[in-house]
C-alpha cells in the first residue's frame, strides 16, 4: 500500500467521522509497523501533539515501505515546541522526506530522529540523521533554490530545503546545522526559547 492510498483511507475515516474505525485501523497499522522498527515511542501519549504525531506516523510508514529502520527518541513535550506548528511540521516533513530518500539508496538503510531539550543552552533540538551514498554532497549548495540531486523525472524541482531556509530567515530563534561524516548525514534544527 502506498502513502497516497493510506492517506485516502485515513481521510475516508475522517470524512465519515468514523473515529472508532479510524482508531482500529490506525492501531492495526502501528502494530504492523512496530514489528520492524524501533518505534515503541510512536504512540499518542509520548508524541502528544496531533499534527506531529500524524506527520511522524506517515513518514514512518513511507520509510518502512522502503526498508528503512527508524530509531525515534522523544525527550520533550512536543506541545512546547517554540514555533508555529505549521512551520515546524513543514520543516520536519521536508527534512524527513530528504532523509528517507537518501537512506533508501543505501545498503544499510538507517534513520535516527531525536527530539530533546538542551536546557543548558535554552533550546529544543530536533536531530535527523540518515545513512547516505553521496559523500560529496555540498551542505551549502543543497539550500539553493532549484538545486536537486535527483534526475529530472524524480525531481520535485529542488524547493524543499530552499523553503526550509526561507522559514528559518523569518524567525530569529531558529538555526539549522547540516553536517556529514562517513556514515551519517545530519540535520540539527535548533529552536531557541
Amino acid at each position: 500500500m502506498t502513502l497516497p492510498i493510506l492517506f485516502r483511507l485515513l481521510v475516508g475515516y475522517v470524512a465519515t467521522e468514523d473515529v472508532k474505525g479510524l482508531k482500529k485501523y490506525y492501531s492495526q497499522l502501528l502494530e504492523d509497523c512496530q514489528r520492524g522498527n524501533n518505534l515503541t515511542t510512536l504512540n499518542p501519549s509520548v508524541i502528544n501533539n496531533p499534527p506531529i504525531y500524524s506527520l511522524l506516523a506517515s513518514k514512518y510508514y513511507l520509510a518502512n515501505e522502503q526498508g528503512i529502520t527508524i530509531n525515534l527518541e522523544v525527550f520533550l513535550d512536543l506541545n512546547t515546541i517554540n514555533m508555529k506548528i505549521y512551520e515546524f511540521t513543514r520543516i520536519l516533513g521536508i527534512l524527513m522526506d530528504n532523509a528517507i530518500e537518501a537512506a533508501s539508496k543505501c545498503d544499510e538503510k538507517i534513520m535516527n530522529v531525536s527530539f530533546r531539550n538542551d536546557e543548558k543552552r535554552n533550546r529544543q533540538l530536533v536531530i535527523i540523521q540518515n545513512t547516505y551514498t553521496n559523500k560529496d554532497v555540498d551542505t551549502e549548495q543543497i539550500f539553493q533554490k532549484g538545486f536537486t540531486s535527483k534526475s529530472e523525472e524524480e525531481s520535485s524541482h529542488g524547493l524543499g530545503l530552499w523553503e526550509v531556509r526561507q522559514i528559518l530567515k523569518k524567525r530569529n530563534n531558529l538555526n539549522l546545522y547540516t553536517t556529514k561524516d562517513s556514515i551519517y548525514f545530519t540535520q540539527q534544527l535548533e529552536i531557541y526559547l
